[in-house]
């Protein structure tokens, strides 16, 4: 009788407990504040790696991509706008490289710049279908039917923070392709925000504008947490918080990495005070080799391709139709009246400039040819099918100009006959079309010039 009251006992204590447990309000467990990281870049100019001209070259996304390894976090990868080069041929083929380098490196959008905003939207649509990179802008709209070009907006899961973000581009001093209109970038936040809210935990706009454009979004739009800039002066000193929003942005073709860091509250569901940093990539940061590999892809690429390069037309300032006044003909062709010139000449590191090219297999690439050879882009001058045979290495007309009146003046002209026709003196213009910023650091006339000196000699 003694046993059976005890397990009564004991079973009403067990269902009374079991009452309570349920009786009591449900309490969710407290959840921890999320981590929100992010690392751009901007203005990366088609900044694979370096081009190796000179030691000490910073920059480069296979800098970055060792930078972004050696940081454990998953956060966004972003690049703001203008990570195109230009609107050449080659340069396009450039940014195919440079968006499968940037997909390999886990970036999750790239923002139009004015650079992009300027391709035909033909071509922009296609360029964003073979990226594994997406392609963001809510304000670059086809002409025709006044809709976004590409994604104008995506939302990225960070462990179950939900990251809104908006891409967009000012449309001042420059001009877009024809196919292609750029709307007010406040007038398509308007629009936006409400959409991407109503689906993301935190804003994140990509604003490819200058430091005057980003303070007025931040003083319009309170629901944009985060501003990242890009078309700036200068990579932001400090972080700036105006309004509700904090605000950074870099530049200076993948020279500079942004990076913010701050925390998401899913209970009062506002983000702590951030901190940020802009990092140089110097020199001394290893090339990732991985990377560096879809710059020799495109390398590859336009050794193979015809581009509009290899069939100049006339000169800007030439009459169409109308032959060039004067044709390129090689330094050996002054060497007999100048012999003292040209014997400095092939002395000098000019006459050797193709060469680097060539150990570096950048000898087909139009943005490193022009500073190492003859005429290259001028009538008669250069032309990447001459190969090694003409025209190679910065010689006495890519200082001078075309020499063929000159040498026929001085060859032809009878015992003192006044000859009037003469070459270009050479200044300090002439030479900072190459030596110019890295390329030539840091450049002097009057130092350099006693490195190459030469003038007037007999007859």
């Amino acid at each position: 009788m003694r046993r059976i009251l005890i397990a009564s006992l004991v079973g009403l204590a067990a269902a009374v407990g079991i009452v309570m447990f349920f009786a009591r309000p449900h309490q969710a467990p407290p959840r921890m504040p999320l981590p929100l990281d992010i690392w751009f870049t901007a203005d990366t100019s088609g900044r694979i790696e370096p081009c190796g001209c000179f030691s000490g070259q910073f920059g480069g996304l296979t800098r970055v991509s060792t930078v972004l390894s050696q940081n454990p976090s998953s956060g966004l990868r972003l690049e703001i706008g203008n990570a195109l080069a230009g609107t050449e041929d080659f340069q396009i083929l450039q940014f195919e490289q440079l968006l499968q380098a940037e997909g390999h490196m886990g970036y999750h959008a790239l923002n139009l710049g004015s650079r992009e905003a300027s391709l035909p939207a033909d071509t922009l649509r296609r360029l964003a279908k073979d990226s594994p990179v997406t392609l963001l802008s809510a304000n670059v709209l086809d002409a025709a039917t006044l809709t976004p070009v590409v994604t104008p907006w995506k939302v990225v899961d960070l462990g179950g923070l939900k990251i809104g973000l908006i891409g967009i581009v000012q449309g001042t001093n420059w001009q877009p392709d024809a196919s292609v209109i750029i709307a007010e970038p406040a007038e398509t936040l308007r629009q936006a925000i409400p959409e991407v809210k109503g689906k993301a935990d935190v804003l994140v706009c990509l604003a490819f504008t200058d430091e005057t454009g980003l303070e007025k979004l931040a003083k319009e739009f309170y629901e944009i947490p985060i501003l990242l800039g890009g078309d700036v002066q200068q990579p932001s000193p400090s972080l700036l918080r105006i309004n509700q929003s904090w605000i950074l942005a870099t530049t200076n073709q993948s020279r500079a990495l942004g990076e913010l860091h701050t925390k998401w509250d899913p209970v009062t569901r506002t983000l702590e005070p951030a901190t940020a940093e802009i990092s140089l990539m110097h020199d001394r940061i290893p090339e990732d080799p991985l990377i560096e590999k879809f710059s020799q892809a495109y390398r590859k690429t336009i050794g193979k391709a015809d581009l509009a390069v290899d069939h100049p037309g006339t000169a800007a300032d030439a009459i169409p139709g109308v032959n060039p006044n004067a044709t390129f003909v090689g330094s050996q062709s002054c060497m007999a009246c100048h012999p003292k010139s040209f014997a400095t000449w092939e002395k000098s590191r000019h006459a050797h400039a193709f060469e680097s090219l060539v150990r570096k297999e950048s000898d087909t690439d139009p943005s490193c040819i022009k500073c190492h050879v003859t005429g290259f882009g001028e009538p008669g001058g250069y032309l990447r099918n001459m190969g090694k045979e003409k025209l190679v290495n910065v010689s006495c007309e890519s200082c001078h100009g075309p020499a063929s009146n000159h040498l026929e003046a001085r060859t032809t002209a009878k015992p003192g006959e006044t000859i009037f026709q003469k070459m270009r003196p050479v200044g300090p213009g002439q030479c900072i079309q190459c030596h110019h910023g890295e390329f030539s650091r840091p450049f002097k006339f009057e130092e350099f010039w006693e490195l190459i000196k030469h003038g007037k000699e007999g007859a």
